[in-house]
């Protein structure tokens, strides 16, 4: 992040800005995967100042739409009281990127993240989830942007702990072995999600 930054700073190109925000957005997750609430929170502050200048390139604002979305979305992560008025606030800027792009598979991505962590008694379905996560997996796969692609094989993880979640052993378990095949030392899957996966399943 330090170094994209500093690129940044010297050549002020929407590209670069982009992959900044994205880098964010894929520590943030990481930091309150490990519980580091306070760092991640001084991240997201980061990562929204970003955004504000990514709104002014008319060519991202489907991407702007669903990484607002999906920032609020981590704010919510760390303090679970703010879904009142947060959660209707990320839905709204996330569908709005679903309306203005639906090949994109950012807004995808985080339309499946929304329903997987959305309460069931609020209506969040982790079969609508897997829906949203295989529309996102096939456009990055037909941008090509695939194998090589952290985003890409972290929509297949969400998609394989959906099927999981759904009780879709088979399918779970086809998408684990998908993602270990195309990846061997992804460590997230290879050390905590598909053992746990393989020990509560019959497969």
């Amino acid at each position: 992040i330090a170094q994209m930054e500093m690129s940044y700073n010297h050549r002020q190109e929407p590209g670069l800005l982009y992959d900044i925000i994205v880098a964010h957005y894929g520590y943030v997750a990481y930091l309150i995967g490990v519980e580091k609430e306070e760092t991640a929170a001084g991240y997201i502050e980061e990562a929204e100042e970003y955004l504000k200048k990514l709104r002014e390139h008319s060519n991202y604002q489907t991407d702007y739409e669903a990484m607002k979305g999906a920032f609020l979305a981590f704010k919510i992560g760390i303090k679970r009281s703010r879904a009142v008025f947060l959660g209707p606030r990320s839905m709204e800027h996330i569908n709005r990127a679903v309306e203005l792009d639906s090949s994109n598979p950012l807004a995808w991505m985080e339309k499946g993240n929304a329903e997987y962590h959305m309460p069931r008694i609020f209506g969040g379905s982790y079969n609508k989830a897997a829906q949203y996560y295989k529309k996102a997996i096939n456009y990055f796969e037909k941008q090509n942007d695939g194998e090589n692609s952290w985003m890409y094989m972290n929509a297949l993880a969400w998609l394989a702990q959906s099927y999981d979640k759904a009780r879709e052993d088979e399918k779970a378990g086809e998408t684990y072995r998908k993602i270990l095949a195309l990846e061997p030392d992804f460590k997230w899957v290879k050390e905590e999600l598909y053992p746990a996966f393989k020990k509560s399943s019959r497969q």
